[in-house]
């Protein structure tokens, strides 16, 4: 029999053990109590969690993961040993960049994990940015950045792109956060602009090929509505915090905490994705 373990979010910057298992928040101003939950856990590398994880696979029910490392999780969770892979997951990034390392309980040098060991869970999904676009090709080299769009036969420098792109969504000219890109299998990618390029908040598909999806928050919040219940743990994005503003009334629906880009379920496969809603559910 498992003893109860507190989980609990932490103010960003925060280094103090409070708890069994904890992360910073994007929300928090002090350390919150977010759940207790009979469970184990680990803190380690990248390879370390994953054996880590394959291990658990007699107990665990469920698994929340906590990167605290800003790059190297869309490897990760692709890697996954199935019997890991094939049990529910959720969470996302305590980590604000790429070049940055976000606090976790217990310490961790890329990745905290709390698996879950009572009750019958499952991982859903839930986006906020909703679209039909045509596919185009981000070029570039490296799998968060890229300068030019191609489209068909045109290819447009990536800034000029996105201009023309909030001007026919009727959006300001510094809006990076309601625009955003779409996989083909479902990966939503946060946008920046840096030094000419335009940067993601996780990997480009191998393709490089993607779609523009727009923000909808009365279409968000009815997606939510129909996918949490009062048992369910919400990991939100810190992006879509700011974009529904003070219109959030998931936070009386659930639990709720918001990360750095979180864990979304595509293909019945963990994948790492931004402005996503990643959510654990209680079935039983």
């Amino acid at each position: 029999m498992h003893k109860p373990k507190s989980l609990g979010t932490m103010p960003v910057g925060y280094r103090q053990a409070a708890c069994d298992f904890g992360w910073a928040c994007h929300d928090a101003r002090e350390v919150k109590p977010f759940a207790s939950l009979p469970g184990e856990v680990f803190g380690g590398t990248y390879a370390e969690a994953a054996s880590w994880m394959a291990k658990q696979n007699p107990i665990a029910r469920a698994f929340i993961l906590i990167f605290t490392a800003g790059t190297g999780m869309e490897k990760f969770l692709h890697e996954l040993p199935a019997a890991a892979a094939s049990i529910p997951i959720v969470g996302g990034a305590a980590a604000r960049s790429g070049d940055s390392k976000g606090s976790t309980v217990p310490f961790a040098e890329d990745v905290a994990v709390f698996a879950i060991t009572e009750g019958y869970w499952q991982a859903i999904t839930v986006n906020a940015h909703f679209g039909s676009e045509e596919f185009f090709v981000c070029e570039g080299g490296d799998p968060r950045r890229f300068s030019h769009i191609r489209s068909g036969n045109e290819t447009l420098p990536a800034l000029d792109f996105f201009q023309r792109a909030r001007e026919r969504h009727l959006l300001s000219a510094n809006d990076w956060d309601r625009l955003a890109l779409m996989t083909r299998d479902g990966v939503v990618l946060h946008l920046h602009p840096e030094d000419g390029e335009v940067v993601c908040g996780t990997d480009l598909p191998g393709s490089r090929e993607v779609r523009l999806v727009v923000f909808d928050s009365g279409l968000g919040i009815e997606a939510l509505r129909a996918s949490i219940n009062p048992q369910s743990l919400l990991f939100g994005c810190a992006g879509l915090h700011g974009l529904f503003e003070n219109n959030r009334p998931w936070e009386q629906w659930a639990t709720t905490t918001y990360l750095f880009g979180e864990i979304a379920k595509l293909n019945n496969q963990p994948r790492f994705s931004n402005l996503t809603f990643s959510v654990l559910q209680r079935i039983s």
